[in-house]
């Protein structure tokens, strides 16, 4: 290899996403010594938590990071099943609706040469100085298959296949069986991945090279109760055998990074998560029926000023569609009809679009949503609330000001009063009123009151002097969920050596990037340059200019 690859490989900067890893579980697990490779990093790099979007939805999290801005200017909330505004209807909102681009566009523009490999919500972008890859293998995909040039994609499925966990519909491991089929595929995945990683990253000496890891993310969401013995689902006779293949998925992943080190050793590594894992103790099944207790959602046909047989008749024909009859267990009721492996084949003989339309339409059908005050819309862990707002539903009942200040406020104190009545103790942490959090253009994409719960135990059963109590089984069959913080581990040329950096925030990622590649940051991101990050010299050295646009 000549001196000038050489230097230009040196040079590079590889950022390597593990999707939903727990910092936590990291810091545990190289000091046990099962991560040596980041242990490594953290010895001779710097490293910190990062705050995350996580606290309003998972959805929010990788848009945020690749675009450096706020939910409330990409607009992506639960893009899997997100509310479409100005409708009462849920949709899956697909890579190319969000309202900014990717941080490696402006890369791409300043002449850097990328390599950007399955991030999530991102489609490959025409013309782009470089490669990307989208949706080989990754958790929840937004787009298809597919690659920037086109003919690439085609080449790594003959070379290296599909991941074997691409487009899976996930369930949660049934019995030690079921365990031992995704741990396979889970460990065959980061395996997979690697060598791919490794290929492209060999093609050519690029500026910047992106790659995520979504194994940590499946793992997290559907091994948790097997490792965590707290866990109500837990199962000492499986955890005999598989009580440590969350552990061994991030140490796989170790060796993989590993062998990418090995690769262009000389080159400065970012590692990174933009959210943690915990287990899944979520109330959001029952706040459906809280909000109707509260005379805030839902109504029947006499209600609406419909009277006799004709009321009835509609009364009885709405108490039979899906979301009348299940609500927040739509999805596990539509399971429970259709085995998983069926599901499956039906995904593969429908075209995608219409399978996400189709499903989310039926799922929701039957609902009372223009007809209330305000109603919960789909999340994965924080229960989200939308206010059937004037001028923006379609049917919207509550003013803008002071009536909807009110009716804010009247939410958040009674959520803020729930108890958990098998601990006796709080079962909400905080309640978000997201405009005061965000602001942006795409506000009205977001859902106005977030519902984070303590997470210390299972909510099976609610209660407050207004509601009385509400009872209900978490119909989800994720045991583990999103917590909102996630990290940055940093080593190679401008990082601070052996150093823990003052928190930061997803957010940040992009313009600390951009800063380090010497490319003007856009003045409409909302993270800032993560100065502890970097070390003093090309801080001294670095123009102005970019410092004062991240400010």
């Amino acid at each position: 290899m000549g001196k000038n690859i050489k230097e230009q490989r040196r040079n590079s900067i590889i950022a390597i996403g593990l999707d939903s890893a727990d910092l936590y579980l990291v810091q545990k697990w190289s000091n046990e010594g099962y991560l040596p490779t980041i242990k490594s990093l953290m010895n001779r790099g710097c490293w910190g938590r990062l705050n995350s979007t996580a606290a309003i939805s998972s959805g929010s999290l990788w848009p945020t990071f690749f675009t450096g801005t706020s939910p409330a200017k990409h607009g992506c909330f639960f893009g899997h099943r997100q509310l479409k505004t100005g409708t009462y209807q849920i949709y899956k909102k697909d890579a190319d609706q969000i309202k900014r681009k990717p941080f490696w566009v402006r890369l791409s523009q300043a002449g850097k040469r990328v390599a950007i490999f399955d991030i999530p919500q991102t489609y490959p972008i025409k013309g782009l100085n470089g490669i990307q890859i989208t949706a080989w293998g990754v958790e929840s995909p937004h787009w298809s298959m597919s690659s920037w040039p086109p003919e690439l994609i085609q080449e790594i499925k003959s070379r290296f296949g599909t991941h074997p966990l691409a487009n899976w519909y996930q369930m949660r491991p049934k019995d030690i069986n079921d365990c031992k089929e995704l741990y396979k595929k889970l460990i065959s995945g980061i395996e997979k991945k690697g060598l791919v990683s490794a290929h492209l990253l060999d093609r050519e000496p690029w500026d910047f090279f992106l790659v995520m890891f979504s194994e940590t993310h499946w793992a997290g969401h559907l091994l948790w109760h097997i490792m965590d013995d707290k866990h109500p689902a837990h199962n000492p006779q499986i955890a005999k055998t598989f009580g440590n293949a969350i552990r061994d998925v991030y140490s796989a992943i170790d060796s993989a990074i590993s062998r990418l080190i090995e690769t262009i050793p000389d080159a400065t590594f970012l590692i990174f998560s933009p959210a943690g894992m915990g287990p899944n103790y979520s109330g959001i099944h029952l706040l459906p029926e809280i909000l109707k207790r509260m005379g805030i959602m839902g109504k029947t046909a006499q209600e609406m000023g419909q009277n006799g047989l004709f009321a009835n008749a509609i009364e009885k024909v709405n108490q039979l569609m899906p979301y009348k009859r299940w609500g927040p267990y739509a999805l596990k009721r539509l399971e429970g009809f259709i085995p998983t492996k069926m599901i499956e084949i039906i995904k593969q003989l429908i075209p995608e679009e219409l399978w996400d339309n189709w499903t989310r339409r039926l799922l929701t059908t039957g609902n009372d949503w223009r007809w209330s005050k305000a109603f919960c819309v789909p999340n994965d862990f924080s229960g989200a609330i939308r206010i059937n707002l004037k001028g923006r539903e379609p049917n919207g009942l509550i003013e803008a000001g002071r009536e909807y200040d009110a009716l804010c406020e009247e939410l958040m104190e009674e959520f803020s009063s729930l108890i958990n009545v098998d601990t006796g103790e709080k079962a909400v942490s905080e309640v978000i009123r997201v405009d005061r959090v965000y602001q942006g253009e795409h506000i009205w994409e977001l859902p106005d009151l977030i519902v984070n719960w303590s997470e210390d135990a299972p909510i099976k059963t609610l209660y407050s002097l207004r509601i009385g109590t509400v009872s209900g089984e978490s119909p989800d069959k994720r045991t583990g969920a999103h917590r909102p913080y996630g990290f940055l581990l940093c080593s190679g040329k401008h990082i601070s050596r052996g150093k823990m950096f003052e928190e930061g925030h997803i957010i940040d990622i992009a313009p600390t990037i951009l800063y380090l590649m010497d490319c003007p940051i856009p003045k409409d991101m909302d993270g800032k340059i993560l100065l502890d990050i970097i070390n003093e010299d090309f801080k001294a050295n670095s123009p102005a200019r970019y410092l004062e646009m991240s400010m």
